[in-house]
């Protein structure tokens, strides 16, 4: 965007800026702050929901997740639809943004949340339990009247058995 990122100095110093990442200040779905890409289509070449949660399936498509199964990207890369078109609007990917519905359960400021077992692209404060789910955080609570989050899932996750 034309933003100096890294400077340089003569005298042989380096100037790096600060990050500032901050929480959404709307409660529009897929208002977003942080690590975008921009690539790929949404399920099945058509088009993403903004706020939904996504994962980048072998296709090219990001298509809509579920704690459900592997096979269901929970154990995919994951990314939050900024809007409709991942190539043109973008796909988060880590950082603040705002939920499409409601988070799933009663969460707190702070709360783990994890993909939601029941609803796909959603994501819950109850960790997923049943036989083949996959059970992994994928970020937390940030404003619980605008279903704001930090999203940054991690590479971590386990299978119940």
């Amino acid at each position: 965007d034309g933003t100096t990122c890294i400077t340089f100095n003569s005298n042989g110093s380096t100037t790096i800026p600060k990050v500032k990442l901050t929480p959404t200040s709307t409660s529009t779905s897929g208002d977003a702050n942080g690590d975008v890409v921009y690539f790929g289509s949404g399920p099945s070449g058509g088009a993403t929901t903004a706020g939904y949660i996504y994962y980048y399936a072998s296709t090219g498509n990001w298509e809509l997740a579920d704690a459900d199964s592997t096979t269901l990207g929970a154990s995919s890369w994951l990314g939050v639809a900024i809007s409709t078109d991942p190539s043109t609007h973008g796909m988060l990917i880590r950082g603040m943004v705002t939920h499409h519905v409601e988070i799933e359960g009663t969460e707190n400021k702070g709360s783990v949340l994890y993909l939601s077992a029941t609803d796909s692209g959603i994501a819950t404060v109850t960790a997923p339990s049943g036989s083949g789910d996959i059970v992994r955080v994928i970020g937390y609570a940030i404003d619980t009247d605008n279903d704001q989050m930090y999203f940054n899932p991690s590479m971590d996750w386990i299978e119940i058995a």
